[in-house]
């Protein structure tokens, strides 16, 4: 992806009190799978209490598990957010006060979220209002997004998605639209196929760029820390494509080994070969094949 001045990658359009906002942003997009069947079974109106019951079981199967991931996200990126702002605070203790503002300065950084239906869209600007440019709010929606595709499947919960970087804008009404939401849709839409977070090429390239800036620079230097962790979290699947690995250990942080990471494995593993076993006996050719490339991967993993 080719590199562009301040000027071009972060700019504002002012019409009376309307304020379109342009940048460069990381972009990651949900879709949750299976909604459609779930949403046919409340497609009624109640007539007595044991419909009421029955539609009601229907609609917490949708709406309530659709918006209960909504806040799960939202949680798991602030806590991302905070710890990093832990660590910068406990960098900058005791330096000098002019140090402590820069540190301030680089690690200020913003997240937008957009819901569309089964759709979370999460997006975060590469440059923040102090010109730094930013690789922490990508490392932690490709933890995020890597911890909750683990979670979810161990909940019975399937989701596939993308993370992908580009130019952006921002609607007075805080609405993502342009080629990075594009980008990350077509990803989702055409690539991923199976439940897998697809990790874009540009943000690939947007990564090794960071890793090979020579700049000596406090900001530059944890940049080139943080995008290596990055590069951790993310490995080529059998298939070429490069994804958020959230069976690695590396992922796994302080659960990494822990009776509590083996349960969650084990009954998402567990989950998978349910569905795979589901979509064979009905014959569903397709979707049977989707589960025997994701149990694929959970053996890639050493998880059988």
């Amino acid at each position: 992806m080719a590199t562009t001045s301040d000027d071009q990658s972060k700019a504002a359009r002012t019409n009376g009190d309307d304020k379109v906002v342009f940048g460069l942003y990381v972009v990651a997009l949900i879709d949750f799978l299976g909604q459609s069947s779930e949403l046919a079974k409340w497609d009624f109106a109640p007539a007595n209490p044991d419909q009421g019951a029955e539609w009601f079981r229907a609609v917490q199967a949708s709406v309530g598990r659709v918006l209960a991931w909504r806040t799960r996200f939202e949680e798991c990126f602030r806590q991302a957010r905070a710890h990093g702002e832990r660590f910068s605070q406990q960098f900058s203790e005791g330096q000098p006060v002019e140090l402590r503002q820069r540190v301030d300065e680089f690690r200020k950084t913003s997240l937008h979220a957009a819901h569309f239906s089964d759709t979370l869209i999460f997006y975060s600007p590469l440059q923040n209002e102090y010109g730094y440019w930013q690789v922490a709010n990508v490392a932690s929606m490709i933890a995020t997004c890597g911890t909750l595709m683990l979670e979810a499947l161990a909940r019975k919960t399937v989701f596939r998605g993308a993370i992908e970087i580009g130019m952006l804008s921002r609607f007075p009404t805080d609405e993502p639209y342009g080629p990075a939401l594009a980008k990350a849709h077509d990803l989702e839409a055409k690539v991923a196929d199976y439940p897998r977070i697809i990790v874009g090429p540009d943000l690939v390239s947007y990564l090794d760029a960071t890793l090979r800036n020579p700049k000596t620079a406090a900001a530059a230097m944890s940049n080139r820390n943080v995008a290596a962790i990055c590069h951790e979290f993310i490995a080529q699947d059998a298939h070429g494509c490069w994804i958020v690995d959230y069976l690695s250990e590396k992922l796994a942080g302080p659960t990494a080994g822990t009776s509590l990471r083996h349960q969650v494995l084990g009954e998402a593993r567990a989950f998978v070969q349910a569905e795979l076993d589901r979509f064979t006996k009905a014959g569903d050719a397709e979707l049977a094949k989707r589960y025997e490339r994701l149990l694929a991967y959970f053996r890639s993993r050493g998880v059988t």
